[in-house]
């Protein structure tokens, strides 16, 4: 027996382990999946299958126009061909269907390998590994990006995030170099890794600073030269010059070569056998790449999103929870963003005390620290955010609950016993708070929850593939509807929520919540063929909210515009079709 558990034990820390995990975990979601509807694409899913689409059916590498919103011109869109990559293979070998189910799930095995190489190099049992490696599922973010057909670009944002920490940790020059490259396919895929970046290369500087390990000048390297080998070869160079601040510009890379610089000389200047030596050199970075951004960026150094037309500003961003601060989010939400924090810090001091700093760990234990609770941090300030902080945050839970279950078991009475085995995982993730917080989002409602207010009038789905019968045209919809409605019919739609085609998207919110007489002239500009109005659709229901006599209210009652012809078969009911006389 003895042998048979130090063999399961030692079995814990293999690669084998990780693959388990993921094959179990891959099986039950797809067999889930094939015999529920529990899966479903999102709009922004929806849309990166379009672009996938159409690069499979000869659109250009470095087109990434979707023409099929607000043809001719097309809407541009900021995404990088490196997310669709994975999602054409997929899809030419299995199928549209099967290849949108696996893909997230392919992302989920770097992740569980990342995740192995954290808890190793900080000195994790085998029992601490074990829990750490399925403790994700218990994290109210991250399953859901591992999920069937959730091919947007979050989940690898997510993952090569957590893919650049555990290379953090090395104590390896080829590990400041990996880091330097998930760190630039991080950064070329979204802007929002730049505070991410700028905090692991601070952390490779206090390295530095206390130890003298030469890493930093390697990971900007690396992070320099990748930057603008994915940048050049996902982007034409003349996006990366045109007038857009939300993607990697040539301004950056020249500040990432500057910071290189400045890290390649401060080992050679004087006075480095000396802490104060060492943090003038560090300074210099800073100083001299910084001012070298905001000269070459100009205003995208402070504002890399364009301006928000204001009725935007009034009618869309502020209802988007990913994209708000933890005190715009509902009770439930703002809790479990708050309650991250709790594993992090007691899974840090637990492991302190516990004795996991031995042999050096405890620079890359505080190293680690301190980046999760720098994600921590942003997430309270931008929602989607806590996808990385729930992530890094996995490593302290399972800390946590490797050093407190134990005892927990321990207790002989059977309730004071349940009590603390509950109150252990209650500690360890904000899953069981957030949920036992869901009651209150009523009582405390915000602007998130303006749609779920604003009570549609059916509570019955629209069913857009329908729509497919008829004659193919260009269609006023509203933008959270405009993607499926791409995805299942050959219609086009004028626009959809995304924010470099910021007129076209105006318009169509104007266009609800406006007069019917302002939406005629809205619609004819555009030349439209139909206009739809989904009643059960959130945005639609919060369009009618805007006046009582708007045109959304129009299209839902039994008095249409007389400029609008109802589509047989779509005169009542959820979804609601017209045809412009």
């Amino acid at each position: 027996m003895a042998r048979t558990g130090a063999r399961q034990d030692a079995f814990v820390r293999t690669a084998w382990a990780v693959l388990l995990v993921w094959a179990v975990y891959s099986a039950a979601r797809l067999l889930i999946f094939a015999f529920t509807d529990f899966d479903s694409p999102g709009p922004d899913d929806w849309t990166r299958l379009l672009q996938v689409r159409a690069l499979l059916d000869g659109q250009s590498w470095w087109d990434t126009l979707q023409y099929r919103m607000n043809p001719p011109d097309g809407f541009s869109l900021h995404w990088s061909r490196l997310v669709d990559m994975p999602l054409a293979l997929a899809i030419s070998v299995l199928g549209e269907r099967w290849g949108m189910a696996i893909v997230p799930l392919l992302w989920l095995l770097p992740a569980l390998f990342a995740m192995r190489a954290i808890m190793l190099r900080l000195n994790f049992s085998r029992g601490a590994l074990g829990i750490g490696l399925v403790l994700f599922v218990l994290f109210p973010l991250l399953p859901g990006i591992f999920a069937p057909l959730a091919i947007d670009h979050h989940t690898p944002q997510a993952v090569l995030g957590l893919a650049t920490a555990a290379l953090m940790l090395s104590e390896r020059r080829w590990g400041a170099v990996g880091a330097g490259f998930f760190a630039a396919a991080w950064v070329v895929i979204s802007l929002e890794a730049l505070p991410f970046v700028a905090v692991i290369a601070a952390l490779y500087g206090l390295r530095y600073l206390g130890e003298e390990r030469r890493l930093l000048p390697w990971f900007l390297l690396a992070l320099t030269i990748f930057a603008l080998g994915l940048s050049l070869a996902t982007r034409p160079y003349s996006e990366m010059l045109g007038p857009y601040c939300d993607l990697l510009r040539p301004g950056h890379i020249a500040a990432f070569a500057m910071a290189t610089l400045m890290a390649g000389i401060g080992p050679f200047l004087p006075f480095q056998h000396i802490t104060a030596g060492r943090f003038a050199s560090l300074l210099l970075i800073p100083l001299a790449s910084v001012p070298f951004a905001y000269v070459l960026l100009g205003p995208c150094a402070v504002n890399p999103m364009a301006e928000l037309d204001p009725v935007l500003a009034t009618w869309w961003h502020g209802y988007i929870p990913e994209g708000l601060p933890f005190w715009e989010q509902p009770v439930s939400v703002a809790l479990m963003l708050i309650w991250t924090l709790v594993p992090i810090v007691a899974g840090y001091w637990l492991a302190a005390r516990g004795g996991a700093f031995a042999e050096g760990a405890g620079v890359r234990w505080l190293m680690l620290l301190i980046l999760t609770l720098s994600a921590w941090a942003y997430s309270l300030l931008l929602m989607r955010a806590g996808v990385l902080a729930q992530m890094l945050s996995v490593p302290f839970a399972a800390v946590l609950l490797a050093l407190l279950l134990p005892q927990a078991r321990a207790v002989e009475a059977m309730v004071p016993r349940m009590a603390a085995t509950l109150g252990c995982f209650v500690l360890a993730t904000p899953i069981f708070l957030t949920a036992l917080a869901k009651p209150l989002d009523p009582l405390v409602p915000t602007a998130t929850m303006a749609r779920g207010i604003a009570a549609p009038v059916v509570s019955e789905p629209c069913d857009l593939a329908r729509l497919d019968a008829l004659d193919q045209g260009l269609v006023v919809t509203t933008m959270d509807d405009a993607p499926e409605l791409l995805g299942l019919t050959r219609h086009d739609v004028t626009a959809a929520s995304y924010h470099r085609n910021q007129g076209a998207m105006a318009d169509v919110v104007a266009a609800y919540t406006g007069s019917p007489e302002k939406a005629r002239a809205i619609i004819a500009g555009y030349e439209a063929d139909y206009v739809l109005a989904c009643l059960s659709a959130s945005d639609f229901a919060l369009y009618r909210t805007a006046d009582p006599d708007n045109f959304a209210n129009a299209l839902a009652s039994d008095d249409p515009p007389s400029w609008l012809e109802p589509v047989a078969g779509f005169e009542n009911g959820a979804l609601r079709a017209f045809r412009v006389r």
